[in-house]
């Protein structure tokens, strides 16, 4: 998968919504597919047009190949430590649609609801 790396250019730090604190000067790497689900957040798209955050990689790539997995896999990645919480909520979000929570207890019980309920 496509990686962009986000550069924080202000003297403060950054929380990405939902994930990590870029510091100051500072910059994180991330799958296009995470970046993709936080791009249009108006903060973070403020800052980006602002100059603040600075991009390095390919966003078109994220709309490529990103196949959906199944709710048991992503309810396996949500007890993987090796899965950062956006790479979670995104692959949540494919199969949850807008009604996402924010919390990762609460996207694992709606995935969970899911898995015992499909039709609902």
């Amino acid at each position: 998968m496509s990686k962009i790396t986000i550069q924080n250019t202000r003297p403060g730090g950054f929380g990405i919504p939902g994930g990590p604190v870029i510091a100051a000067g500072a910059s994180l790497e991330v799958e296009a597919a995470d970046w993709k689900t936080v791009k249009d957040h108006p903060v973070v798209k403020a800052w980006v047009d602002a100059g603040h955050l600075k991009l390095d990689g390919d966003e078109a790539v994220a709309d490529e190949g990103s196949s959906s997995k199944s709710v048991t896999e992503v309810l396996a990645m949500a007890n993987d430590p090796n899965v950062q919480f956006m790479s979670f909520k995104s692959a949540a979000s494919k199969l949850l649609g807008d009604k996402t929570p924010a919390k990762k207890d609460e996207i694992v019980a709606a995935l969970e609801e899911l898995a015992t309920n499909p039709g609902a």
